[in-house]
């Protein structure tokens, strides 16, 4: 009887026994096989963050960060523009401000340094065209003592006989809106020297115009006789004659030379102050833009206003004026994330 007890007991025993080590047998195996998929994962999540380089090089700055995915780990800048350089110069200038990154991540720049006059053209691409073929359409720089791959971002350009235009550089400020997005349509307004309205569908940049208003403003305040009645700061956009300077313009209702020549006019026989009329110069330019740029807009329809800080401020003034809502953006921020988005098409992120 004991000896029955006793080998049912051996036989428990040894089955509890067989039991654990196949547990823990399988645990070690499943451990294993999580700690693979561990690794395989955060492999991926490096390959992932990989890392590059940003580049805004235009024609009076520069502007580089060190990238690592979508993360921007450093930026410096510079005033190396176009105008400071010669051909021989870009890529010299390029390898010193890359000193200390990474040695062989690649490069992807945007601005006039794809120009005619910059380091090396990246052609322009045809309306309509979609952002993403912009961002997959980088040139390869040719370099000589870089040993990394080097793109430069394409401009845009509308081949039309009767509406000639180009741009070059905003189409990178677009992709970090989002526009590069098949879901994405609507109208962005880029405030500056020359003065972008684009009308974008589906991520497809269908049509755009140029407006000369920031340099035909520079060129009168500084080079027209009108510069001796005119204030010398920044323009007060609170000013009664800023609002009165775009109903005229938006309007027209004064002939475009002749309301310039009355700035000078209604200065010297009514007393305005400098101030009120540089408001007034500032506002009868911006109707003047207005009144082509939106008459084919939806009234209903946000405008994406993209730019500086100051220069936006006097579009969203000049829109509200004539009744047009808009969401503002910073021209800066969306230049890297332009950068960040055209990277992620041209270089294609493992899932």
């Amino acid at each position: 009887m004991k000896k029955t007890r006793f080998r049912c007991f051996s036989l428990l025993a040894f089955g509890l026994l067989t039991k654990t080590r196949l547990y823990l047998s399988m645990s070690k195996r499943i451990l294993r096989s999580n700690h693979e998929k561990n690794i395989t994962i955060l492999e991926s999540m490096m390959e992932n963050q990989q890392d590059w380089v940003a580049v805004d090089w235009g024609t009076t700055h520069f502007r580089i960060w060190r990238m690592q995915g979508r993360n921007a780990l450093e930026g410096r800048e510079a005033s190396c523009g176009l105008l400071n350089l010669s051909s021989e110069e870009f890529e010299p200038t390029l390898k010193e401000h890359l000193q200390g990154w990474p040695l062989e991540s690649p490069v992807l720049m945007s601005g006039m340094v794809g120009s005619r006059q910059g380091w090396q053209e990246a052609p322009y691409l045809f309306l309509p065209v979609s952002l993403k073929d912009v961002a997959i359409g980088a040139v390869d720089v040719q370099t000589n003592d870089l040993q990394r791959k080097v793109h430069v971002l394409p401009g845009v350009a509308c081949q039309e006989e009767s509406r000639p235009d180009v741009m070059r550089g905003e189409e990178t400020q677009m992709l970090g809106l989002g526009a590069g997005s098949l879901e994405w349509s609507g109208v962005i307004c880029l405030p500056g020297t020359h003065c972008k309205w684009v009308r974008v569908a589906l991520g497809q940049v269908q049509q755009f115009d140029t407006y000369l208003t920031g340099e035909l403003f520079s060129i009168v305040r500084q080079h027209s006789i009108l510069r001796h009645d005119l204030e010398s700061g920044e323009v007060d956009v609170e000013q009664p004659a800023f609002a009165k300077g775009v109903s005229i313009g938006f309007a027209e209702t004064t002939p475009f030379l002749t309301s310039l020549f009355r700035v000078r006019a209604t200065s010297l026989l009514l007393g305005r102050d400098p101030a009120a009329n540089l408001a007034f110069l500032s506002g009868r330019l911006l109707g003047e833009e207005l009144r082509s740029a939106i008459r084919k807009i939806e009234k209903m329809e946000k405008i994406q206003l993209v730019g500086g800080s100051s220069l936006t401020k006097l579009y969203a003034r000049a829109l509200s004026l004539v009744g047009r809502e808009v969401d503002l953006h910073s021209g800066d921020d969306l230049v890297r994330l332009g950068l960040t988005a055209a990277w992620q098409f041209l270089y294609p992120q493992k899932e």
